[in-house]
């Protein structure tokens, strides 16, 4: 990869004590570097700096269910035909 590209990134917040996740975002030429899981350990680091004791976010049955459960993260809802013949899931972990 070219120097200086950028190749992901994270967006959340912290609120009430809890990360929100909203995205994590990796070049799909860059995926499985552990590119996305050093965003998400520094993410939960700041977090916990700033008093939070958890972390949630959703994502799709198709997409990073298992990386995130790797991460200790654990399935607390889920919405079913979201969209249809699909679902969404919402996932937290407790530092």
């Amino acid at each position: 990869m070219p120097e200086g590209r950028i190749v992901g990134g994270l967006n959340g917040h912290v609120m009430m004590q809890w990360l929100g996740v909203n995205v994590i975002w990796i070049a799909e030429d860059a995926r499985g570097q552990g590119i996305g899981s050093r965003l998400l350990l520094q993410a939960e680091s700041s977090a916990r700096a700033l008093g939070a004791h958890g972390a949630y976010l959703d994502t799709f049955e198709w997409q990073a269910a298992p990386f995130y459960m790797k991460h200790g993260y654990a399935e607390f809802g889920r919405l079913d035909d979201f969209p249809p013949g699909s679902y969404r899931l919402f996932m937290s972990k407790r530092f």
